[in-house]
């Protein structure tokens, strides 16, 4: 059964208050920081840049790397 939009937004009212689902949910990608070698991470892993190519926003996750991703 489907949840009424009133029933969504009421839950995301409650959830963003208690700072809940608010920032980044960052994901390893296995991809050295061409800056200090550190692992990359997916900033963003469910956003799709729609670029031609598609892209990935990338961070670094020691020094201050900040770039993109095929």
């Amino acid at each position: 059964m489907l949840k009424t939009f009133e029933d969504h937004q009421n839950k995301r009212i409650h959830e963003i208050s208690n700072g809940e689902g608010l920032g980044p949910e960052f994901v390893y990608n296995g991809i050295a920081c061409p800056d200090c070698g550190s692992e990359l991470l997916d900033v963003y892993p469910d956003i799709t840049l729609m670029s031609s190519p598609p892209q990935y926003r990338i961070e670094c996750s020691d020094c201050s790397y900040k770039g993109y991703r095929l």
